[in-house]
């Protein structure tokens, strides 16, 4: 195993619209990774990271069930290798053995998300604790047998974590809260592992993650460009459905690059070892703010939430379980953005701007609840969501990002994978 770095260095760069981003000294190189989950939106964005910095990370193994992203960014330091972790963990070690890994560092962005039988997403807590707490049960089960022991192993969970309304801001130190959750089944395997054999562990909680990747699940910003794409080829307004609440209320946003940025900074800094950092953009954003630049994106009207009483719907969602002393969260909008797709003339629309601009995939298929319904989480609560920095910026993170910008950023690479119409 190549040398773990100590320190890390206290300049910054910029690069794009990412501001204070680390630096590392030159005598931080040689260094193997390997990223579970690789074709998923975390894991995507870990690859683009690790493999701008060949000198720094000599191999970079993208492991993923299906091939690789035809999209990916990669360089020669990336080779993808293709494995289930769901498989008995003797043949993942031997495809690892077969595949001569290495690895100082091991990044864990492997999700599965099922289906609910009923109920909104993430009803189905225990059936999500069963089969992602085996998807990491097995990784690290396979590793011990193909001999890989390396520095750090860094488990990206979220802000789920904090429960069913944050208090605000989240600390990475909040007790963890009386409900089911297959964040703390992880974590607690996470920490059995590191307690056997001293390997050491970082857990990074982003938020609602702004990035592009083909897979669109437990994405917000693709149905949202689905959605003001085809308001706008209709020529009607981008109209808001939530209430003011809404609109106003400040929601933390994790942009994937950034993210990336920080797992790669915990995991070169000795003083990080064994910890839970909390991932966030550090700028101030709201949907309402979000909303008014969007419209201009698309060259398009919108409306502002209706401040009346009536016409609204209700929905009650999970209660701040961790401040039992606030009700239940109630929801009141116009309409939900899983109903509005699933009104016949949006996704006639939708099949219009398939054949004009040659789009591929179809977000008013079979997975449209799961598409829309992420959205609907994202946008319509009336409660704030925010992520504390602070235990970072404590050891010299410094990097930052406009949410709005990416929000940009994002939509075009999605234009560019043809999975929306081009803005404009």
């Amino acid at each position: 195993m190549a040398s773990s770095p100590q320190v890390v260095s206290a300049t910054v760069e910029t690069r794009g619209v990412y501001l204070g981003l680390p630096t590392y000294p030159p005598t931080v190189q040689g260094l193997n990774a390997v990223i579970f989950g690789a074709n998923g939106i975390s894991g995507n964005y870990m690859v683009r990271v690790l493999s701008q910095s060949p000198g720094r990370w000599k191999q970079v193994v993208a492991l993923s069930r299906r091939p690789p992203l035809t999209d990916q960014h990669t360089s020669k330091n990336v080779r993808h290798v293709q494995a289930d972790l769901l498989q008995d963990p003797k043949d993942i070690a031997q495809v690892l053995k077969d595949q001569q890994v290495r690895a100082d560092v091991v990044f864990f962005f492997a999700y599965i998300q099922p289906a609910p039988e009923e109920g909104a997403i993430w009803s189905n807590a225990e059936e999500l604790c069963e089969v992602n707490g085996r998807l990491l049960q097995n990784c690290l089960e396979a590793l011990e047998l193909a001999s890989i022991r390396p520095k750090r192993f860094l488990l990206q969970t979220g802000a789920k974590y904090y429960g069913g309304g944050l208090a605000i801001p989240a600390y990475e130190s909040d007790p963890r809260v009386n409900e089911v959750n297959f964040y703390y089944t992880q974590e607690d395997m996470l920490f059995e592992y590191s307690r056997k054999t001293a390997v050491e562990w970082n857990v990074v909680r982003p938020s609602f993650i702004v990035g592009a990747v083909q897979d669109a699940a437990m994405n917000s910003v693709y149905p949202l460009a689905v959605y003001a794409a085809v308001q706008k080829h209709k020529g009607e307004k981008l109209i808001y459905p939530g209430n003011m609440a809404a609109w106003e209320r400040e929601v933390v946003q994790s942009s994937a690059l950034l993210n990336s940025y920080l797992s790669e900074f915990v995991t070169l800094n000795e003083s990080a070892g064994n910890q839970a950092f909390n991932a966030a953009d550090s700028c101030y954003f709201s949907y309402g703010r979000l909303w008014i630049e969007l419209a201009g994106w698309y060259g398009m009207d919108f409306t502002l939430p209706d401040t009346g009483s009536e016409g609204f719907q209700e929905m009650q969602i999970f209660s701040k379980t961790n401040l039992s002393f606030a009700p239940p969260a109630m929801l009141r909008f116009k309409f939900t953005f899983v109903q509005w797709a699933q009104r016949p003339e949006n996704r006639q629309a939708w099949r219009e701007l398939m054949s004009k601009h040659d789009l591929k995939g179809d977000p008013f298929g079979n997975d449209l609840k799961r598409i829309f319904e992420f959205l609907d989480f994202a946008v319509l609560p009336p409660f704030p969501i925010t992520l504390s920095v602070s235990k970072a910026r404590q050891l010299d993170w410094m990097a930052s990002v406009d949410p709005i910008e990416t929000h940009r950023e994002v939509i075009e690479e999605f234009a560019g994978m043809k999975m929306i119409p081009p803005l404009g």
